[in-house]
C-alpha cells in the first residue's frame, strides 16, 4: 500500500513517544549519545517546554539486567502491537527503515501566535540524523509515494519542503546540520531555521542550562523533560481540559510559584530513576520550606509493606478545602470525609486535622501475630502535634464510642514506661491502641502485636539499610516521602488474597508486580528557591 507522506510525522512521533516502551525502541543502536544540548540546536528560545529522548547505551545495558522472561515477552509484544499500529497501511518496517538513521528526538511546544493566543502551542519535532546515508534512503522511499504533493522554497538560505496531502493537510520539512526539523506549520520550521542559524536555543536560558546540561542529575539518562514557562504551560492544559475536569483556580496560582521545571529519567544498576527540579519564582514564593526529619520513620519496623511521611496534615487539610471551592471533584471528596467524622460526632477540621501540624508517618506493616494472623497485616500512625490537649479529647471520643459496644472492652496496658489503651474483642484480642510515645508524638495502631513494636523502638527499622533500601537511595531529609516494598507485598498477596482468588489480577499484572523490588519517592528542597522529587522504580535483576 502506498506511504503518505504525512507518515514521516507519525514515525517521528513514533520514535519520539515519551512512554517506557519507548525506551526498548532504541536497543541496537550506536554508541553515539545525543545529549540535551545537541537536540535543543534547533528548538526555539521561547517554546514553552520541550522533551529530549537519546538512545543511551548505557541505561540499555543497565535495563537488560532486569525483569524476568514473562515480563520481557509483554515488553515486546506491545513494542509489535504499537509499531504494526502506529505504522498500519505503510510498507515501513521500523527496523529496517527508521532505526539505523535515527540518533534522538526532541519534541517542543511553541506558543501561540500573538493573534490567537488561545490556540493550543504549536508542536516542533526535531530528529537527529546519526546515518545520513540510511536517512536518504529513507527520505528516497517516501518521494517515491504517488499520493502527495510536493513544494519546495527556501528560507533565508534553507529548503523547506512543505507536503500537501490529497485531503488538503500539510506539513512542512528541513534539514538543518544533523536535524530533521518537522512541524504542521512553516511558521514553526521558519522559527527552528532561525534558531539553528542564531545559535540561540531553549538550551541556553541562564536559569536552567546547567541542570539541563546534567539532565537534573540522573545517572545515564534516557529522557529529559525541559518546561521552560510552567505557569504558561499548566494554564494551557488547563484551557483544553473539558469543563468538567477545568483545574481548580487555586491550584493554577499554586503552578505561578514554578518558573521552569527539569526532569531528567535514567536507569543505574537499581532500577530506574526520575528526578525532577523546579525553579520557584522568588517573588510569589511564600517562605522558605523546612525539611522532615524522618525520625517517625525509624520507629516502623522492617516488615513495614508501605510507609508514607511527611509534615503538616493540618496544613494539607486546609489547602484541599480551599479547593475544593471551585473543584467539585475536590468538594465531594471532602464532604465526604466530614461526614463520615460526624458519624463519630467529630468535627474533621478542628477535632481530627487540625491538631495534625508537626511531622506524620502512616506505614502498613505484615505481621503474622495475635489477631492479625488472619489478614497477614496491621498498620500504625504516628502524629506529632504542639496541640496534645486536643489530640487526648479526640482519642477519648472515640474511646468512648468503642466502650459504648459491649462486645468492646477498652482498658489500659502499661508496656514499659509508656502507657496505652487498648480495645479488645473477647476471643480475638486487641483490634485497636493508641498510647504517647513522648511529649508531643502519639501512635494508634490497628492490631495488638504492632503496639508493642511501635512502642519498642525496633532493632531493624524501616528506614534500615537492611530493609527498604530504595529509602537510602533517595534524598534526606525531606519534606515528604513514600515507599512501597512490592516484593513484600506480592509475597503477602499470595499468601492470603491471591491463594483465595487467583484470577483477581491479570496474569500481566501479576509478571510485572513481580519484576518490581519496591517504589520510592521524596520531596526535598537543596535551597529555598528550588524544589525537587526524586523517585526510583526498584526492578528485580534477572535470575
Amino acid at each position: 500500500m502506498p506511504v503518505k507522506k504525512s507518515q514521516l510525522i507519525i514515525i517521528a512521533a513514533v520514535v519520539a513517544a515519551g512512554s517506557a516502551a519507548a525506551f526498548f525502541y532504541f536497543k541496537g543502536f550506536a554508541n553515539k549519545v545525543f545529549s540535551p544540548q545537541e537536540l535543543a540546536q534547533v528548538v526555539p528560545p521561547d517554546a514553552i517546554m520541550a522533551t529530549f529522548i537519546s538512545p543511551n547505551p548505557r541505561a540499555l545495558i543497565q535495563l537488560q539486567r532486569f525483569g524476568s522472561p514473562e515480563t520481557q515477552t509483554l515488553i515486546d509484544k506491545s513494542l509489535n502491537d504499537f509499531q504494526k499500529q502506529s505504522l498500519a497501511g505503510t510498507d515501513i518496517d521500523f527496523d529496517r527503515d527508521i532505526k539505523p538513521w535515527v540518533g534522538g528526538v526532541a519534541i517542543a511546544l511553541l506558543p501561540p501566535s500573538e493573534t490567537a493566543k488561545t490556540d493550543p502551542p504549536k508542536l516542533l519535532l526535531a530528529v537527529s540524523i546519526r546515518n545520513k546515508v540510511s536517512a536518504w534512503n529513507f527520505a528516497n522511499k517516501l518521494k517515491a509515494q504517488q499520493e502527495t504533493k510536493t513544494e519546495e522554497t527556501e528560507y533565508k538560505g534553507v529548503k523547506i519542503s512543505d507536503v500537501i496531502e490529497k485531503s488538503g493537510k500539510r506539513y512542512s520539512v528541513a534539514l538543518l546540520g544533523n536535524q530533521l526539523a518537522i512541524a504542521p506549520y512553516r511558521k514553526t520550521v521558519e522559527a527552528a531555521v532561525d534558531t539553528f542559524q542564531g545559535k540561540i536555543n531553549i538550551a541556553n536560558k541562564q536559569s536552567a542550562s546547567a541542570i539541563l546540561a546534567k539532565s537534573a542529575g540522573v545517572p545515564n539518562p534516557i529522557v529529559t523533560i525541559f518546561v521552560a514557562d510552567y505557569p504558561t504551560l499548566m494554564q494551557q492544559l488547563s484551557t483544553n481540559l473539558p469543563d468538567n475536569t477545568k483545574l481548580p483556580s487555586t491550584a493554577l496560582s499554586q503552578f505561578k510559584q514554578i518558573k521552569s521545571v527539569v526532569m531528567g529519567l535514567g536507569v543505574d544498576e537499581q532500577g530506574v530513576r526520575l528526578k525532577v527540579i523546579s525553579q520557584l519564582d522568588p517573588l510569589l514564593t511564600k517562605k522558605s520550606q523546612q525539611q522532615t526529619a524522618n525520625k517517625l520513620a525509624d520507629r516502623f519496623p522492617a516488615e513495614t509493606v508501605a510507609l508514607i511521611g511527611g509534615k503538616g496534615l493540618s496544613k494539607i487539610w486546609l489547602q484541599m478545602t480551599n479547593e475544593a471551592k471551585d473543584s467539585p471533584d475536590v468538594a465531594k471528596g471532602i464532604l465526604q470525609i466530614k461526614q463520615g467524622f460526624q458519624r463519630l460526632e467529630l468535627n474533621a477540621d478542628r477535632e481530627v486535622f487540625g491538631w495534625m501540624d508537626g511531622e506524620f508517618a502512616v506505614g502498613a506493616i505484615a505481621s503474622k501475630e495475635g489477631i492479625l494472623s488472619q489478614l497477614g497485616m496491621g498498620g500504625a500512625m504516628i502524629f506529632e502535634t504542639s496541640d496534645r490537649a486536643q489530640a487526648e479529647a479526640t482519642l477519648k471520643k472515640l474511646d468512648a464510642i468503642a466502650g459504648s459496644n459491649p462486645s468492646v472492652s477498652v482498658a489500659p496496658r502499661k508496656i514499659k514506661d509508656t502507657e496505652v489503651i487498648e480495645w479488645k474483642i473477647p476471643q480475638q484480642g486487641t483490634v485497636f491502641g493508641h498510647g504517647w510515645l513522648n511529649q508531643n508524638s502519639v501512635f494508634v495502631a490497628f492490631g495488638g502485636p504492632l503496639i508493642d513494636v511501635i512502642i519498642a523502638q525496633p532493632p531493624s527499622p524501616a528506614s534500615s539499610p537492611s530493609s527498604f533500601a530504595i529509602a537510602k537511595s533517595l534524598a534526606q531529609p525531606s519534606e515528604g516521602y513514600f515507599y512501597w516494598d512490592v516484593e513484600k507485598t506480592m509475597s503477602w498477596a499470595n499468601r492470603y488474597v491471591l491463594s483465595v482468588q487467583p484470577t483477581l489480577l491479570p496474569p500481566q499484572t501479576t509478571a510485572i508486580l513481580n519484576s518490581i523490588q519496591g517504589i520510592g519517592i521524596t520531596t526535598t528542597y537543596p535551597d529555598p528557591l528550588t524544589a525537587q522529587v526524586d523517585a526510583l522504580l526498584g526492578l528485580k535483576p534477572k535470575n
